[in-house]
């Protein structure tokens, strides 16, 4: 049964709340974004855009603007720490489509947000920035959410204001986030810092004992991003704004191979940013009543499946077909939840296993590097051929 026009209050201007509004708008409904920030910050770490999420990008009209920053690898490869050798690998430029029915791309996460921004004004949505949401509440004729200056009433609210998500906290309460005992580092590295013999046109993870090292090209192949990913017993704040010292990052990667010396020498040190990853539950439930949540509100992970944000650009075309599909909102919003909740807490189980699986030593490793190969074609298919677009 097909819905009347809806508005809708989407909570954050991040990926996930840009998309859902894209979403919304393509099916006929008002998206309005409330963002707590004055100015959208373009901080942040780059961005695998698996096949997944750029089926969803194109039905949206977004690809095109993503084309001048998008870089697309080769391959996806899994390497040895310290002599370089190929653990496993799975190719991606020529075959992606084929396989997967669109391209890989890997892009930093500010120009996939100044892309999403750009639809969004021509599809002249609007953003209310500095709107920071105090409290909400529901009532028989809508949901309404309060900020400092007003009171804002629409037809459903959706919280995609991110890992530390008020809209989260005021309809479940205060989560408890666990230290998972990894710090991760990231930074970007100009190529033409970087030898030649080293650059290659693959996304690459190097696995080492108790860390990890991922690097792949953004910004249209001029920058290297690299993220490392490493155990320390330490609690770490996890704010991913607080800057990393580049002698540490040095003394904890000193054994590792020479194209990792070479791109943390390459890394000037007010580019160094660390923070602590912290993991959560997936959640029973994420709506109640005419409100539910997106994107990492609903399901932070850890980082190693690369699947964060792919996640929530599926969240939001969904997001949109569910509210589409019945006259009753809270219906709508169950069964987004319905059709959501299984596989991005197979995303999340998925993400804190890996962080076991890629930090193996000693024998452990060995047995890992020799089934690694079924092990990525078996990871990569389940996430990868999924079509948010037909749910």
């Amino acid at each position: 049964m097909k819905s009347k026009p809806l508005e809708i209050s989407i909570v954050g201007a991040g990926i996930g709340g840009l998309v859902a509004a894209l979403a919304l708008k393509k099916r006929g409904h008002k998206p309005i974004i409330y963002e707590k920030t004055e100015s959208l910050s373009e901080l942040g770490a780059g961005i695998q855009l698996s096949p997944n999420a750029n089926k969803v990008l194109k039905h949206l009209g977004v690809m095109e603007e993503l084309q001048a920053d998008i870089y697309e690898p080769e391959a996806f490869q899994f390497v040895h720490y310290r002599n370089g050798k190929v653990l496993a690998q799975q190719a991606l430029k020529n075959s992606s489509v084929k396989i997967y029915g669109s391209p890989n791309y890997d892009i930093h996460r500010a120009d996939l947000q100044k892309a999403l921004l750009k639809v969004i004004n021509k599809e002249e949505i609007q953003i209310k920035k500095n709107s920071e949401i105090l409290d909400l509440y529901e009532e028989a004729n809508g949901a309404f959410i309060k900020t400092k200056e007003r009171l804002i009433g629409s037809d459903a609210v959706i919280g995609a204001d991110g890992i530390h998500s008020i809209v989260r906290k005021k309809l479940w309460g205060e989560d408890k986030a666990r230290y998972t005992g990894n710090v991760a580092w990231r930074m970007l590295v100009p190529i033409e810092e970087i030898s030649s013999k080293f650059l290659q046109q693959n996304t690459k993870v190097w696995l080492g004992p108790k860390k990890h090292f991922v690097q792949y090209l953004v910004k249209g192949g001029n920058f290297l991003n690299c993220v490392c990913l490493v155990e320390q017993n330490d609690w770490m704040n996890e704010d991913w704004s607080e800057k990393g010292d580049i002698s540490e990052l040095k003394h904890i990667f000193s054994d590792w191979h020479p194209e990792i010396q070479e791109i943390l020498e390459s890394t000037k040190p007010g580019s160094l940013y660390k923070w602590g990853l912290h993991d959560r539950a997936p959640m029973n439930k994420w709506s109640k009543g005419r409100f539910s949540l997106l994107g990492d509100a609903a399901h932070p992970m850890l980082p190693f499946v690369a699947q964060g944000a792919a996640m929530a650009i599926e969240d939001g075309i969904v997001l949109a077909s569910s509210l589409s599909s019945f006259d009753d909102v809270e219906l709508g919003l169950n069964d987004y939840e319905n059709k959501r909740k299984y596989r991005t807490a197979k995303a999340q189980r998925t993400a804190s296993r890996n962080a076991t699986i890629f930090h193996l030593s000693d024998f452990f490793a060995i047995f890992r590097n020799l089934v690694m190969k079924f092990f990525i074609k078996k990871i990569m298919d389940s996430f990868y051929k999924y079509d948010a677009i037909s749910k």
